[in-house]
């Protein structure tokens, strides 16, 4: 049998229970609720026995076997959640196995719902003052989320304003357990009529301490729990981990592809220096009678044609850094880089970055002629 099918029968035989008690049963439905009702069974049939009030036999084996369903609540509890601690290690080793963050992204609906074992989960980009519900994912094939899924699909821009949740998140970094958001001034209330949401829980994905998107999370059928809440936000703060270190792999790509492209182009233009002196040995009468180049012959001769500010975007050009690379280091638009890349290219004579890159490399090395 189930865990599921375990905590089913069990919540019967406490309701059960409760009603020899005479204690009200009917709002047990969940494992939190019958600890609630059991404690309050318990309390009440020690004051009925002190008080002489019932038969003592017959209340003392009934409060015996209120404490004895406590303990079997207490144990299937502790034995389910630790299966879900556990699924939850299990989903994170595998996301880790992900170097690309986007990848990340994509994986991480589902990963929530089979790690941690909630029916539905939504995830959710922060953009300044903007919250961007993004995605979702549903165990099985659930119709009555259409809505929801249509809902996001329009790709709502909410502005976090200081009575949302969300923002409240942002500020305290911390997770939110909602159990009644028809009541709660803090839900926002398209989400609520859009989800049909009876209870969820929410979790901030803050990978370097800043706040970039949301975790929601609810059941099919039973509200959430305090665990609930604290195991989604053991999955964020991991999720974070991971995100970070798959950021950091991507840019340690980048810059290594272009060293590599710096690299190849520095040894193209040694080449062409080895190339061009052999010919210049061989043919030097052939050369003497050549019209003479308009190129700079010396870096003295280039930075005495460029400006200050394309000789630094020409540097960086010859490291192999794209357009936005060079506006980052520079701190200036893409658009400027252009245009510097523009001129440094109809001084130089170039007919793209390639042969500019590689005059740059010539002419540094080479030095005065």
């Amino acid at each position: 049998m189930t865990a599921d099918g375990r905590m089913s029968k069990l919540l019967t035989r406490v309701r059960k229970a409760l009603e020899l008690a005479g204690t009200p049963a009917a709002g047990v439905g969940d494992p939190e609720s019958a600890e609630v009702a059991l404690a309050v069974a318990a309390g009440e049939l020690g004051e009925r026995l002190a008080a002489g009030t019932t038969d003592p036999g017959q209340a003392g084996a009934l409060l015996a076997k209120v404490y004895a369903l406590r303990h079997e609540l207490s144990e299937l509890r502790e034995g389910e959640q630790a299966q879900r601690r556990a699924a939850l290690d299990a989903s994170l080793v595998r996301l880790g196995a992900a170097i690309d963050s986007d990848e990340l992204l994509d994986c991480a609906c589902e990963a929530v719902v089979e790690g941690c074992g909630f029916g539905r989960v939504m995830l959710s980009r922060v953009d300044g003052s903007l919250w961007r519900p993004w995605k979702s994912y549903a165990a099985g094939d659930r119709e009555a989320d259409r809505p929801f899924r249509e809902w996001i699909t329009a790709i709502p821009e909410i502005r976090l304003d200081n009575m949302l949740l969300e923002t409240e998140m942002v500020r305290k970094r911390q997770p939110a357990l909602v159990t009644d958001p028809a009541h709660d001034p803090r839900v926002y209330r398209p989400l609520l009529r859009a989800s049909a949401l009876t209870s969820y829980v929410a979790a901030p994905l803050l990978p370097t301490g800043r706040v970039i998107g949301f975790l929601h999370a609810d059941h099919v059928d039973a509200p959430v729990t305090a665990f609930d809440r604290d195991l989604l936000w053991a999955f964020a703060l991991g999720f974070g981990r991971l995100f970070e270190r798959a950021v950091l792999l991507t840019r340690l790509r980048e810059q290594r592809e272009q060293v590599r492209v710096a690299m190849r182009t520095v040894e193209a233009v040694l080449d062409e220096l080895a190339s061009a002196e052999i010919e210049l040995t061989r043919h030097a009468a052939v050369a003497e009678l050549r019209p003479a180049r308009t190129r700079p012959r010396s870096s003295a001769a280039l930075e005495g044609l460029l400006t200050a500010r394309e000789h630094e975007v020409l540097a960086l050009m010859a490291t192999g850094a794209t357009n936005n690379r060079i506006a980052d280091e520079l701190v200036i638009t893409s658009g400027t880089v252009k245009s510097h890349v523009k001129r440094i290219l109809r001084k130089l004579g170039a007919e793209n970055r390639a042969e500019a890159i590689s005059q740059y490399f010539r002419l540094t090395m080479a030095g005065p002629s």
